[in-house]
């Protein structure tokens, strides 16, 4: 028999040693090597789509009405664009019901929301995009027929110093208001040209800005938004050098007419250094025509997306470009889910190797293997937390884990980390979990791993762990 004193000398060293775990049944005492104590689990990739923040699909329109819960189900985020006229109808007098109805709607719906401003829109009900004051305090200006408003007014000069005067208040008073939201997914730099796409179609007379000019237009949007990912719309060649610049800034880019005009290659430049958007060139119902229309790519469709998506290493895209009636959903739900997991980052977890036992208030390693499947770097703040659940769910202990880095697991690669955790809780029989956040202060992860397995409030399960 072991005296007590000799006993607990014993359980201390092989806590401290980690050479052996000692176990006690009354008298009898059983050893178990390190080596032993130490269980490999292994996980599937799951096939069910995974719908993240930072990423994937995004449903149209300021509100969820229209869409099915189905389309919703698939979406992240929603976006649509607002006129600087109807957000600051007078000079330092505005009026963000218009975002704010959107956001509320849509953060009840659980989605993000991204929005742009523009100050000119072909397709507007409206004569003034930029506000009449902004003309009036002698900003030049032209006239032209849209396609609801005839003698609609935009801007001749879109570096005119009284236009940026008024769009950079307008911008830093936006950015006060809502810079850093958490229910705010991005914000599109919309303020130049005709919808705020960096060309000037339609704009007869109007005057091409300049690469300088185009940059002050960006720089009034970075001054504003120091946290909120900003985006900007590709427009034209002649300002690539501007678009790079911008990546460098952090600016994601996006292509408004990818499966018309663009195959998605301007949106290159964005791998490995921030998220890129692919607007299509029309709806879904357009494109999937047989014949008839230039961009109709009939039984071709499937495989254009999947090449534009591909090629342009696609962070978001659209639902469907305003399919009102849900077709894309309704014909393509496979499709739609196999890109749901492509688009952005797509985290598994392929291995872990952890101890069966261990020690209340000592610290123990942990092996992770994680796998990037998507097609992008993660670009919004992601923290990996380790955590002991009771046999019911419930956390009954967290440890971040300092080590991990989700930002640097690179796309279509595994990587191999290797943790120190630790636990102080009662003895007995846990599960451990892991979880991805956004935000470390929420009570629950909300970016979910794609494997197969037990979860628990988006919580993975990884395996039985018991605490001496």
């Amino acid at each position: 028999m072991i005296k007590p004193e000799v006993k607990k000398a014993v359980i201390s060293a092989a806590v401290l040693s980690g050479i052996m775990f000692f176990s006690f049944s009354g008298n009898s005492q059983t050893a178990e090597s390190a080596e032993d104590n130490i269980q490999t689990l292994k996980f599937m990739a799951a096939s069910r789509p995974v719908v993240n923040p930072g990423k994937g699909w995004v449903a149209y329109g300021a509100s969820p009405k229209g869409h099915s819960q189905e389309a919703l189900d698939l979406c992240s985020s929603a976006y649509t664009r607002f006129h600087w006229s109807e957000l600051e109808p007078s000079e330092g007098k505005f009026n963000w019901a218009p975002v704010d109805n959107a956001i509320d709607a849509w953060t009840k719906a659980g989605k993000q929301f991204g929005f742009g401003v523009m100050c000119e829109s072909f397709h507007s009900d409206t004569k003034y995009n930029t506000p009449k004051w902004v003309y009036d305090a002698g900003v030049p200006s032209i006239q032209y027929d849209g396609i609801k408003i005839k003698g609609m007014v935009a801007p001749k000069q879109w570096d005119n110093p009284i236009f940026m005067e008024k769009l950079k208040n307008f911008i830093a008073a936006m950015g006060k208001r809502y810079d850093g939201d958490s229910r705010i997914s991005l914000i599109d730099i919309r303020s130049y040209g005709q919808w705020g796409e960096g060309h000037l179609g339609h704009l007869k007379g109007s005057e091409k800005i300049s690469q300088e000019g185009l940059k002050r237009h960006i720089q009034i949007h970075l001054d504003a938004f120091n946290r909120t990912r900003l985006f900007i719309p590709w427009g034209e060649k002649l300002y690539n050098p501007v678009y790079d610049w911008a990546v460098d800034q952090g600016v994601g880019i996006r292509r408004d007419g990818i499966l018309g005009n663009s195959n998605g290659s301007e949106l290159i430049r964005c791998k490995g250094k921030t998220p890129s958007f692919g607007e299509w060139f029309d709806s879904y119902k357009k494109h999937k025509m047989m014949s008839g229309w230039q961009y109709a790519w009939g039984d071709k469709l499937e495989a254009r997306i999947l090449d534009d998506t591909v090629r342009g290493a696609l962070t978001y895209q659209n639902l469907g470009q305003y399919d009102s009636g849900g077709y894309f959903v309704k014909e393509k739900r496979p499709f739609i889910e196999k890109l749901t997991n492509m688009m952005g980052y797509h985290f598994l977890l392929n291995e872990v190797s952890i101890p069966r036992r261990i020690a209340s208030g000592s610290d123990f390693k942990a092996t992770f293997r994680w796998e990037n499947t998507g097609l992008a770097f993660i670009f919004i703040p992601c923290r990996v937390i380790a955590a002991l659940l009771d046999r019911d769910g419930k956390v009954m202990a967290k440890c971040p884990v300092k080590d991990s880095h989700p930002e640097k697991w690179v796309p279509g690669k595994q990587s191999s980390e290797i943790f120190n955790l630790k636990f102080t809780v009662p003895p007995g029989s846990y599960r451990l979990a892991v979880g991805l956040f956004s935000d470390s202060t929420r009570p629950n992860p909300d970016i979910r791993l794609g494997i197969e397995g037990d979860t628990v409030n988006n919580w993975q399960v990884l395996g039985n762990l018991k605490v001496d």
